[in-house]
């Protein structure tokens, strides 16, 4: 039972994100990487922000030198795609992944078909090379009158791969404030983050649903997870998309135009959910966006994708559970189909696990930072989890113990509170062939 609690795939990702951040710690500490000194802490601060695709910094990104940008970079690829991704791609294309290993993929990945695994592997990273290459391209025309042709080659791989990898990342002096008046790099930037975000899984039934490429099987219909996830992610872009316009229309959009204002207002729509990019001032939104922008992107992006959050899906799941009970169902039934009561418990869970962990890091937030207010504190909280970019100003002023608590969230936030309490609470295989009688509890 041991030996299997040891190859949970929790236990994998634990380590493996671990491993990653402290490599780039090392990596960061070298001096070539550097402009100034800087602490340990921050470097691992850095670290950490990167590899969980985050994008919150305590000491500027400008004072890495082109070195610590390109570590920045890989960092922030691996993070995004995932460690274990990359490495069973790599070992699947020079020998035949074990039964075992094909059973861990499975759970990481998220997928019930073995013979899918490979398939879905080489998938992921060509959807990942040529979506950040054209990316880059259009990027690049874009930006290529302001900058040298090096630099802005740089730039625009660096700003594809950010916005595909929901990391929220920049290298532009002046952020993506600077291009609030250029619709198309506004466009380009948020499909980007809409085709990391939705997720890995939903764009492979797509492609073999269309016979775009061809694989082993075809995929005659899109399954109930893909369904779903093109269902919540079109529905929440297009009430973000509004409610940001609505809001901030006579306020940060005010000297646009009407086109270019819903632009503005689709593209921080959709970043919002998980990457961070604004292309208005956050200190001059109203209350009510704040306050939208710490829902939606505490729901993020889907499963399995670039982005963090509890996941669209486990969301919509919470949905359909509420639906049935007021409905007097014993059963929750998505679009036909029945959920499993482990999904829906597990959908509950994850819920319950991230909640508590933002209350539970507010509150010592709280109590190591006197100098912020709650507001401050709790939006930086949901901001860590959710993996989200954006600060109200507290991240470069954190204690010593505030930096570990805000770490401990991004790694949670991009892991998944439930997959990070199974690997660190043992595991056993073994089902109990008993239950205990009934009881009966007041709900309300």
């Amino acid at each position: 039972m041991k030996k299997t609690s040891m190859h949970h795939p929790g236990k994998i990702l634990v380590l493996s994100i671990i491993a990653t951040i402290v490599t780039g710690t090392l990596l960061l500490a070298l001096p070539v990487a550097r402009h100034v000194p800087m602490s340990f802490m921050d470097l691992l601060f850095t670290a950490t922000s990167t590899t969980t695709v985050c994008g919150l910094f305590t000491v500027p990104i400008d004072k890495f030198t082109t070195f610590g940008h390109v570590i920045i970079f890989f960092l922030m690829q691996i993070g995004g795609l995932g460690l274990i991704t990359m490495t069973l791609f790599f070992m699947s294309l020079f020998t035949k992944l074990g039964l075992k290993t094909q059973l861990i993929a499975g759970k990481l990945l998220e997928i019930e078909r073995m013979t899918d695994i490979k398939d879905l592997l080489i998938f992921i990273c060509a959807l990942s090379l040529i979506v950040e290459t054209i990316g880059a391209f259009c990027v690049f025309f874009t930006i290529k009158e302001q900058y040298d042709t090096v630099p802005a080659i740089f730039l625009s791989i660096f700003h594809s791969v950010s916005a595909f990898c929901n990391a929220g990342i920049t290298l532009f002096p002046h952020g993506m404030q600077g291009y609030s008046n250029h619709p198309v790099f506004l466009m380009v930037t948020a499909i980007l983050i809409l085709f990391g975000s939705l997720g890995f899984v939903p764009w492979y039934e797509i492609v073999k649903y269309l016979g775009i490429v061809k694989f082993k099987e075809s995929q005659r219909s899109l399954s109930l997870h893909s369904k779903i996830v093109l269902t919540i992610s079109a529905i929440f872009i297009l009430f973000a998309t509004g409610l940001f316009w609505l809001l901030e229309s006579h306020n940060t959009l005010a000297n646009q135009g009407v086109v270019l204002s819903i632009i503005n207002a689709f593209f921080n729509a959709t970043s919002i959910r998980s990457t961070g990019f604004l292309s208005v001032p956050f200190a001059e939104l109203q209350m009510a966006t704040v306050f939208i922008i710490m829902i939606f992107s505490f729901i993020g992006s889907s499963s399995g994708s670039t982005g963090s959050g509890i996941k669209t899906t486990t969301f919509a799941l919470l949905l359909f559970t509420a639906k049935s009970l007021l409905m007097s169902r014993k059963e929750v039934e998505i679009k036909g189909r029945r959920i499993p009561h482990e999904t829906v418990y597990r959908a509950s869970a994850t819920v319950f696990l991230a909640v508590a962990l933002i209350i539970f890091t507010i509150f010592l937030l709280l109590i190591s930072e006197h100098n912020w207010s709650f507001l401050d504190i709790a939006f930086e909280s949901i901001a860590s989890f959710a993996n989200l970019g954006i600060t109200t100003g507290i991240t470069a002023f954190l204690s010593f113990f505030g930096k570990i608590m805000i770490m401990i969230t991004m790694v949670a936030g991009r892991i998944g509170t439930l997959t990070l309490a199974l690997a660190v609470v043992s595991i056993h295989d073994k089902k109990k062939d008993y239950t205990y009688p009934e009881g009966k509890v007041l709900i309300s």
